[in-house]
């Protein structure tokens, strides 16, 4: 068996909401082109593995120059009640290979991770398909729950990709982050106390 893989959050990022990625590239293709046609478009966020609503496509009128890019308004009702392949982004083209009866998601090696956060520790803005760290909060003994003088193992930061944001419903309820990790630093994650969420800018280019 050969080493443990290590993901690249810049490739997770192309491959994971590679409609993000593609889609800015697909808009130029199509909009650049001929016959204006009506093309559905993604208009609130998917995670991957879930059922496209009606609520969650919309149409736009471009000109295709490659009609096996996009999916054409015309199937507008097959999409409906088919499930998300990879996580899908507000303002995206849809495309046939998004689309399926289960998903293709996590990749192999990678898993979803559900992260609880305390009110007020969600960076505003925050969103599907950012890089983020999970760090830890403040250990233990540090809260006056251990030994003072024990000094607490902190697991180290958790590097992943934003798959779904649940902001909390009440200012004292906790918000939840669903994180695409290695997945094997499912337990590290596991094991923060009081865990918290950094975004990342795009220098960041590995998990270990």
């Amino acid at each position: 068996m050969g080493a443990p893989r290590r993901w690249r959050p810049g490739l997770v990022a192309l491959g994971v909401a590679g409609a993000i990625a593609c889609a800015g590239g697909v808009a130029w293709t199509v909009g650049n082109a001929g016959e204006r046609q009506p093309v559905l478009s993604v208009v609130r966020p998917v995670a991957a593995g879930e059922v496209i609503e009606a609520r969650d496509v919309g149409v736009v009128r471009l000109g295709v120059d490659d009609a096996t890019q996009v999916v054409l308004a015309g199937h507008r009702d097959a999409v409906i009640g088919r499930r998300a392949m990879v996580p899908l982004v507000s303002g995206q083209l849809l495309a046939p290979g998004q689309l399926g009866d289960a998903a293709g998601f996590p990749p192999d090696g990678q898993a979803l991770v559900v992260v609880g956060v305390e009110p007020g520790m969600l960076p505003a803005g925050l969103a599907q398909g950012q890089r983020i760290a999970v760090v830890p909060g403040a250990p233990p003994s540090e809260r006056g729950t251990a030994d003072a003088g024990a000094e607490a193992k902190v697991p180290d930061p958790v590097l992943g990709v934003v798959n779904a944001v649940g902001r909390p419903e009440s200012a004292s309820g906790k918000g939840a982050v669903t994180v695409l990790v290695d997945a094997g630093a499912v337990r590290r994650v596991a094991q923060m106390s009081d865990p918290r969420v950094a975004v990342l800018s795009t220098s960041v280019k590995a998990v270990s």
